[in-house]
């Protein structure tokens, strides 16, 4: 037997017919996906279909409409024509109150929105609704009639705190929604990890993403995970893969990683990094460059004492005496001195310790006149300090050394930064240092304000301390960032310079280890072919490095464009995480220290990512559509 092909209502394009509506009372509505509906009773038929309709009219009205309006009569048409129209006019009334609630909810969540990227608590958006109300009863003092109805529709609008949290709530998971969809089609990611603790004590992990989206490389907040417990590498991972498999996420995706290398992160076997690689054998891992920069300047014994006396110096000042803090700042302002208060030290800071040397340095000659007007012990120990002419030089040279250094983290900070971008940095850095490391033993030319104690109290000799911590400082950048190289130069040379890279060097040996799917072979043809193209380096020269490789021809230069997606793919420093911190603690402070995990993990998402939510689309496609009360 021949089996029969079932019937699909779909495929069958039924329409329906307007004699229906004399014939059986039944219309067809304009929205879409609209089913024939009884004008009767409005109960729907799931089937347009003539006898569906006739079924329905025959069984639950035909007796009594008839009767009261025989077919054909006109009083019959009347009465349809009646039941149509307030049909219509209620469709319009329920269209237009949803419309109106719709607008209302989608000007609710660009408060929200503007709340969480300026890290506002959620209270602050009924403050921002009697601003605006203000504002309009204000400037539009003299147009009553239109005063009144924009402060109705402002009135209308649902921006209690309870409300906004709701917003940030569907904000947050919008953000994430559309993250999760890049990543799942992005062949790969970095991931950028780090963890900090919270106003309440609570351990996060911050996990960022750096990924090509198709149209740019972006860096998004993966995840903000709390460790309520410990915070071993186990426990980090385990976190970590149960995120990864909730939200559908691969892995093995994930070509780098980058930490600030504690223990718990590179630990040789319970390690995060080696439980990663356990699973992906080639990932590549990184010690945050700007955390080895700040590593490489640790300062010796004799430095950190000179550092350490500084630090009690500048405390003693601001932090010993309200009094004593306040007369201090009066004498800079009656010396006219350059700045009006010493700069608090924090460790933590990576810009800190320059910046306290030097305003130290530059009110020099107003805190020996201020320590010299103490009677205390301790006020005559810094005041020995400070007339000292060895220990300002070590000040002096500290505080030029830093500004080196502080010039370096600054170029290192910031988003977006390539791996090519940074070892350039580092590369630069490291051939200042052995100019400097001359330059200390002879004219001093960048050591400012050291050239200058020295003139002015003539000390002539060199200070083998200061120049031993110069030779240190070259060779700590050395022995981190030349012989620990994850990425060799030859590579990076490749990224920034494609037409200068040798075609038979040992970087596409290293490239093919990077990405074995790559063909060796034909990569080498095509950096010829591409040293070649006139076209293509007009091109570089025109934009920047990501934008010039995201549209390299993919079919003419598969191998190269695809070994250079991946090292710009690459985080190069857990910055991104720091400054999330940052936001974090922006957060939840004192005055909101009861926000939840959930909800700061929201309103981190809001206030970092580079998503833009369509707003009127979440309002539309929301349920839940009410005007405030």
């Amino acid at each position: 037997m021949t089996s029969t092909k079932k019937r699909k209502v779909d495929s069958e394009n039924r329409q329906f017919k307007p004699d229906w509506t004399d014939q059986f009372c039944f219309i067809l509505p304009q929205h879409q996906n609209a089913k024939p509906t009884c004008l009767i009773c409005m109960q729907t038929v799931s089937v347009c279909k003539a006898d569906n309709i006739k079924r329905h009219f025959n069984t639950m009205h035909a007796a009594s409409f008839n009767s009261n309006f025989p077919e054909k009569s006109d009083h019959r048409r009347q009465k349809i024509a009646s039941m149509h129209s307030s049909f219509r006019r209620s469709v319009f009334t329920i269209e237009t109150c949803n419309t109106a609630q719709q607008r209302a909810r989608a000007a609710s969540l660009r408060v929200s929105w503007n709340l969480g990227r300026a890290k506002k608590p959620f209270t602050d958006a009924v403050l921002i609704k009697e601003c605006a109300i203000d504002m309009v009863e204000e400037l539009l003092r003299h147009d009553e009639k239109n005063k009144l109805n924009i402060v109705d529709l402002l009135k209308q609008v649902p921006l209690s705190a309870n409300s906004a949290t709701r917003r940030i709530e569907v904000l947050a998971e919008d953000c994430s929604s559309r993250l999760n969809k890049d990543l799942i089609k992005t062949e790969a990611m970095s991931l950028a990890i780090d963890s900090s603790c919270d106003r309440t004590d609570m351990e996060q992990l911050s996990v960022f993403a750096r990924y090509f989206d198709g149209n740019k490389f972006r860096e998004e907040l993966l995840c903000l995970l709390p460790l309520s417990g410990r915070t071993t590498g186990e426990i980090i991972f385990n976190e970590l893969t149960q995120f990864f498999a909730k939200t559908g996420l691969d892995v093995a995706k994930v070509v780098s990683v980058v930490t600030d290398g504690a223990p718990s992160m590179v630990g040789h076997r319970k390690g995060l990094v080696s439980r990663l690689s356990a699973i992906n054998p080639e990932l590549l891992t990184f010690h945050c460059i700007i955390h080895q920069s700040v590593l490489c300047a640790k300062l010796g014994k004799e430095m950190k004492e000179v550092m350490d006396t500084v630090t009690r110096l500048v405390n003693f000042v601001r932090e010993n005496s309200s009094l004593q803090h306040r007369i201090f700042r009066a004498l800079l302002e009656e010396m006219s001195a350059e700045h009006t208060d010493l700069l608090l030290h924090n460790d933590v800071r990576w810009l800190s310790k320059g910046r306290v040397l030097e305003r130290v340095c530059d009110l020099h000659g107003e805190l020996v006149s201020f320590f010299s007007s103490l009677t205390s012990q301790k006020a005559h120990e810094f005041h020995a300090f400070l007339i000292d002419k060895k220990e300002m030089a070590c000040v002096c040279f500290l505080s030029d050394i830093m500004s080196h250094l502080n010039h370096l983290n600054l170029q290192l900070q910031g988003k977006n930064h390539t791996v090519a971008d940074m070892y350039e940095a580092i590369d630069a850095f490291q051939a200042k240092l052995s100019l400097l490391e001359r330059d200390i033993r002879g004219r001093k030319l960048h050591f400012p304000r050291l050239r200058q104690h020295c003139e002015k109290n003539d000390m002539r000799r060199e200070d083998p301390a200061l120049t031993q911590f110069v030779t240190n400082l070259t060779e700590n950048f050395k022995e981190r960032f030349e012989n620990n190289h994850k990425l060799s130069r030859d590579i990076l040379l490749f990224l920034r310079q494609p037409f200068s890279a040798s075609p038979d060097g040992q970087w596409t040996s290293e490239a093919k280890k990077l990405l074995p799917s790559i063909d060796e072979p034909s990569l080498q043809m095509e950096v010829l072919e591409m040293k070649t193209s006139d076209v293509l380096k007009a091109y570089h020269k025109e934009t920047g490095l990501s934008e010039f490789w995201i549209n390299v021809d993919r079919d003419r230069f598969k191998n190269t464009r695809s070994i250079a997606m991946l090292l710009l793919t690459i985080f190069p420093s857990t910055y991104i995480c720091e400054s999330s911190f940052s936001a974090m603690n922006c957060l939840k402070n004192q005055a909101r220290n009861r926000l939840s995990d959930a909800q700061l993990g929201e309103c981190l998402k809001i206030a970092t990512t580079e998503y833009r939510p369509d707003f009127r689309n979440i309002a539309s496609s929301s349920n839940h559509c009410h005007f405030s009360h």
